[in-house]
C-alpha cells in the first residue's frame, strides 16, 4: 500500500503540472500547489485559543521543550518543525525562498507575516515523519487583518489546505467562545472536515463533574452555531501533564486514553497523505473550472454589450452614409449633401468612442457584478443540485479570485475558455480522481 501512495501522489504531481498548470495560468488563477507542497512530509497545523495548551501538547509529542508555554500570549507567530542535525531555525524569508521546502506560496501574504514565521529543525524521532506547525493563539474577538498585520484567516486557510491533519484546541477558560475561533471555523476551516480533530484540554483544572459538564456542554453549544455538520465531530478532552502540576481531581483513565489517541492520530497522519493530496487536486480543480467558467460568461457578456453598442452606432452611421449617396445620386443641394455627410461622420466618431468608452465601464461592471452573474449561469444546478451548498462554498472560494482577475486584467483579455480545455479538466474530476483513489484505498 506503501508503494500505491507514493505512485499516487506521483500522479497527482504529473496531473497538476502537465494538465491543470496551463490552464490554470492562462485564466490568472492561483498557482497549483508546488511539487514540494504535494510530495513533502505529512503535515500537522495546530490551532487554538492563547493558553489552551498548543505548545504543551507539541512539547509532549516531542520530548522535549521546543516551544515556550505560560498562561500568557508566548509567541504571536507561526513555527513550521521539521527534523534535522544540526538544530537550527529559520527565519521566514530564508523559509519561502529555499526551492527545496514547500513554503514559498506563503510570500504571497507579505513581509508582515514573514516577520511572524519561522522554522525549526530538531532532532526529534517524531519529526522524522511528520512536520508540525505551531501557530499563534487565536484572540477575543475576530480583528481586522490590520490588528494582525497580515491575513491571519488567509494564512490558516493557506495551511489548513495543505495539512493533513488539523487540530483544534480550547481549554476550560475559553471553551470556543472567542470571536476569532469561531470565525476561523467559519472561514478559514470550512470544507474540512474529514481532517479536522477538536480538542477539549486541561481536564486536570476540572475539581467536579459538574463544571466539566458545563464547560463541555457551552463548548458543543458554540461548535454548533458554526459547524454546518448535522452532527458534531467528536471532540477529544484531555490534559497533558507538566510539571509540578496538581493531579486530576476527577478520574483520568479516559483522559489518557483520549491524549493516546490523539498522539495516535498525529502519528498516522501519513496515512492520510496520499487521499487529502488526491482531495487537494479534486478541489483545486473544481474551483478553477468555476473560476474559468465565470470568466468565459462575463467575456460573452462584454463582448455582446459592445456588439450591440456597435451595431447601433454604425446602423445609424450607415444610414446616413446612404443618405449622403442618395443626396448625390439626385444632385442634391451642396449643403444637403454637406449636412448628411457630416452627420455620417459624426455617428461614425461617436460609435467608436463610444464603444472605447463602454469597453472599459462593461470590464468594470461585470466584475463587479459576480454574485449576478453566479445566480444567473448557475441558477438551474443551484435549485435542481442536493449539492448545491457545496456549489456556493465552492463560488466562496473562487470568487475573490475571479473578481481580482477581471478587474485587473478585464474580461477581454483572456482567452476563450473552451471545450477542450473544460474536457481536461471534467475528465481530472470524474476519472482521475476516483482512479486514484480507487488504487489508495484499495
Amino acid at each position: 500500500m506503501a508503494n500505491e501512495s507514493v505512485e499516487s501522489v506521483a500522479r497527482v504531481q504529473r496531473l497538476l503540472r502537465d494538465v491543470v498548470a496551463p490552464i490554470a495560468k492562462r485564466f490568472a488563477f492561483e498557482d497549483v500547489p508546488s511539487e514540494g507542497e504535494v510530495a513533502g512530509a505529512p503535515c500537522v497545523l495546530v490551532l487554538g485559543n492563547h493558553s489552551s495548551g498548543k505548545s504543551s501538547f507539541i512539547n509532549h509529542l516531542l520530548g522535549k521543550t521546543v516551544q515556550r508555554t505560560g498562561l500568557a500570549p508566548t509567541d504571536d507567530g507561526f513555527t513550521i518543525l521539521t527534523h534535522g542535525a544540526p538544530e537550527v531555525d529559520v527565519d521566514g524569508q530564508a523559509l519561502t525562498t529555499d526551492p527545496t521546502l514547500p513554503w514559498a506560496g506563503l510570500r504571497v501574504f507579505g513581509p508582515e507575516l514573514l516577520t511572524h514565521l519561522r522554522l525549526k529543525r530538531r532532532d526529534c524521532d517524531i519529526l522524522k515523519s511528520v512536520t508540525l506547525i505551531d501557530s499563534p493563539g487565536l484572540i477575543d474577538a475576530a480583528k481586522p487583518e490590520s490588528e494582525r498585520g497580515f491575513d491571519f484567516a488567509g494564512v490558516v486557510r493557506f495551511l489548513a489546505a495543505r495539512a493533513d491533519l488539523v487540530i483544534l484546541f480550547f481549554d476550560p477558560d475559553k471553551p470556543g467562545t472567542t470571536g476569532e475561533a469561531l470565525s476561523i471555523v467559519t472561514q478559514s476551516l470550512r470544507g474540512i472536515d474529514h481532517k479536522l480533530l477538536i480538542v477539549m484540554n486541561k481536564m486536570d483544572l476540572f475539581k467536579s463533574l459538574s463544571d466539566f459538564a458545563r464547560c463541555y456542554g457551552a463548548l458543543c453549544w458554540n461548535l454548533g452555531k458554526v459547524i454546518a455538520r448535522k452532527d458534531l465531530p467528536f471532540v477529544f478532552t484531555t490534559y497533558f501533564p507538566v510539571d509540578n502540576a496538581v493531579p486530576p481531581a476527577l478520574p483520568a483513565d479516559e483522559f489518557v486514553k483520549a491524549r493516546e489517541a490523539l498522539v495516535r492520530e498525529v502519528v498516522d497522519a501519513k496515512t492520510r497523505r496520499a487521499d487529502n493530496r488526491i482531495t487537494q487536486l479534486q478541489e483545486y480543480v473544481e474551483r478553477l473550472l468555476l473560476h474559468a467558467t465565470i470568466i468565459r460568461h462575463a467575456r460573452t457578456h462584454v463582448r455582446s454589450l459592445l456588439v450591440r453598442s456597435f451595431v447601433s452606432s454604425m446602423g445609424l452611421a450607415v444610414l446616413l452614409g446612404l443618405a449622403t449617396w442618395f443626396t448625390f445620386a439626385v444632385d442634391a443641394a451642396w449643403w444637403v449633401r454637406g449636412i448628411c455627410a457630416l452627420g455620417a461622420g459624426l455617428a461614425l466618431v461617436h460609435g467608436v468612442s463610444t464603444s472605447s468608452r463602454l469597453k472599459s465601464a462593461a470590464q468594470r461592471d461585470v466584475a463587479a457584478r459576480i454574485p449576478e452573474l453566479f445566480e444567473r449561469v448557475f441558477a438551474r444546478d443551484l435549485l435542481t443540485r442536493a449539492s448545491g451548498d457545496e456549489l456556493r462554498a465552492r463560488f466562496d472560494a473562487a470568487a475573490p479570485r475571479a473578481q481580482k482577475a477581471l478587474e485587473t486584467l478585464g474580461a477581454l483579455s483572456f482567452p476563450r475558455f473552451s471545450a477542450a480545455d473544460e474536457a481536461r479538466l471534467r475528465d481530472v474530476v470524474a476519472r482521475e480522481v476516483p482512479a486514484l483513489r480507487r488504487v489508495v484505498n484499495g
